[in-house]
Formats: C-alpha cells, sequence, structure tokens
C-alpha cells in the first residue's frame, strides 16, 4: 500500500438512533423494534472511519453541538483511528441527531433533524494542510467548507471526492464541477443532468458541462464510471445483505482512500465497490467496517465491464 497523505473528510456527523424492524410499514401504524442502537453516523464521519479501517491516515473536518451527543461522537472517532483537529464544537448547538429504521432485508429509512442552526462558516478548517493530502472527500451537507475545500484541493492539484447526493440543484452542480471525481447518487444524477438516461449520451453530455469524468453509484447493480470518454461498469458483490446503513458512505470513503493510495479511478472503484458490498454484510455501524485485507480479496473478484 501506497499512500502519498491522509485523506480528509469534510461534512456531517450524527448520532444515529437505530430501530431494527421485521419489516417496513406500508402504513400509518404503530410498530415495535426488536432491538435499538445508539451509533455515530454522517456521510463524511462513516467514509472516514471507514478509511481508517482500511489503514488510511484520515482526518475528519466537521461540525457538532456541544452536548453529550457530541461527547459520544468523539470518543467513538477517536476509537476507530479518525483524526478530529478539525471538528468544531459550538456551544448552545445541537449535534445533528437521525433515526434510521432497518428490515430484516437489511433496507433502511432515515429521517434526520434539520442542521442549519450549526455555524456555517469553514474559517477554522486548516485549509493549507490539503496541499499535503492523498486525497480529500466532501460531501453536500456543509456546503460552504465542501466548496472551499474543492476549491483548496483543485489549487493544488489534490484528488477530491463529491458525495453528489440530492441539494439545490445550484449547489448541486456548484460543487460537481470544482471536484475533480464527483460521484452522484441516482437521484443526484437525473437532477444534475436534467433528466438524461445514464447512457453513453446522457453521460458524455453531462460531462461536458462538469469538464471532466464522475461517477454514478447503483446500489446493488454497483457503479457506473465516465472516465477518458468512455462508460465502464464495476460490479457490487453478491453478499447476504445485513443492513446498507452507510454502504455509500464506506464506499466514498474507499474511493477516497484508493485515489490517495495512486490508484487509478476504475481500480479505486473495485477497492470501492468491494468495501461498501462488505459492509452490507457486516451490518453493526462504525464496529462494522471490513478489514483491508478482506476488501483486497474481493475487489480482486471485480471484473469491470466497458460499457461504451
Amino acid at each position: 500500500m501506497r499512500t502519498r497523505g491522509p485523506v480528509i473528510c469534510v461534512g456531517t456527523t450524527t448520532v444515529d438512533q437505530v430501530l431494527e424492524i421485521d419489516e417496513m410499514p406500508r402504513q400509518a401504524i404503530k410498530v415495535t423494534a426488536r432491538h435499538h442502537f445508539k451509533r455515530g453516523g454522517g456521510p463524511a464521519a462513516t467514509a472516514a472511519v471507514a478509511c481508517a479501517r482500511l489503514l488510511q491516515p484520515v482526518e475528519l473536518w466537521s461540525r457538532l453541538g456541544s452536548d453529550a451527543e457530541a461527547s459520544f461522537l468523539c470518543e467513538r472517532l477517536r476509537h476507530h483511528g479518525v483524526g478530529i483537529d478539525g471538528v468544531k464544537c459550538s456551544g448552545e448547538m445541537d449535534t445533528i441527531t437521525a433515526v434510521v429504521i432497518v428490515d430484516r432485508q437489511g433496507e433502511r429509512f432515515i429521517v434526520g433533524h434539520d442542521h442549519t442552526d450549526l455555524p456555517a462558516s469553514p474559517a477554522h478548517l486548516p485549509l493549507q494542510e490539503i496541499a499535503k493530502a492523498g486525497a480529500v472527500l466532501a460531501d453536500i451537507n456543509w456546503h460552504e467548507a465542501s466548496l472551499a475545500v474543492l476549491n483548496a484541493a483543485a489549487a493544488a492539484e489534490v484528488p477530491s471526492v463529491l458525495d453528489a447526493e440530492v441539494t439545490d440543484p445550484a449547489v448541486l452542480f456548484e460543487l460537481a464541477r470544482r471536484a475533480s471525481l464527483p460521484v452522484f447518487s441516482e437521484d443526484g444524477f437525473a437532477l444534475a443532468s436534467a433528466g438524461a438516461q445514464p447512457d453513453t449520451d446522457g453521460c458524455e453530455a453531462l460531462s461536458r458541462r462538469l469538464g471532466g469524468m464522475f461517477g454514478l453509484t447503483l446500489g446493488a447493480r454497483g457503479s457506473l464510471w465516465w472516465v477518458d470518454g468512455a462508460l465502464t461498469l464495476v460490479p457490487a458483490l453478491p453478499v447476504s445483505v445485513l443492513d446498507t446503513t452507510g454502504a455509500g458512505d464506506v464506499f466514498h470513503g474507499a474511493l477516497a482512500a484508493g485515489l490517495a493510495e495512486g490508484r487509478s479511478v476504475i481500480d479505486a472503484a473495485r477497492f470501492a465497490s468491494a468495501a461498501a458490498s462488505l459492509k452490507c454484510e457486516l451490518g453493526n455501524g462504525w464496529d462494522g467496517m471490513p478489514e483491508r485485507r478482506a476488501v483486497e480479496e474481493a475487489a480482486a473478484r471485480l471484473d469491470p465491464l466497458r460499457v461504451s
């Protein structure tokens, strides 16, 4: 493993209240959970924990309140080997909490509370450290910080990954244009491409607007990549799913880790696909991250397919 520098993950950290049920209700009824857990979550934080588990040095830049939940999260992040010097705790603010409902098939439904009370300014972030990073990863939830970090990464020619989920269309496109490798969800792609199909024509058109390459995650079907004028499918690993919560975040973290190690985009995508697939099989939140050896072995079994 050759690492050029740490991965810097920028964005959201949450406390997840996880409720396990038998099946998702199809109407407004009262349901009793089989189990309840309190866990760490959030796109950037979960990606950072995945990086650490994959033996990649990692720093998290995020926002928390000054409450018991913030203390809980900081302790768990340190336990998992994530650097938190860039995590700011703000007085009189609540840490973001999400309720995660998971059924026996591993599918999940997430409800999080609004986080606009947390300070938006990224002024405390040591942007000069980005020049020494192997890669950066930003989510769309802390727009101001993600914009600053992606601009700094571009100036320093550091690879940057954007977790391009659904948000305000102008914000999504602004961030995606600045990332060297935006990775869209299916809904994010539909929003950014004005409803185009994820085929050769649709991907080529979006690439022209973005000015470069990008990825598109497809859940259990794997991921699509527009790189060097060609469309490539990287499959997911067939697994017995226990819990899909955080799988996308693990994918983005492992992708950034792979880029920090100097892997090509497609090779990093294979690495990320294996990590996310194994995470679905393991469940158990941050404590269920797959080990590097298992991810390497699984990635070796994934064969990318040139689509066009």
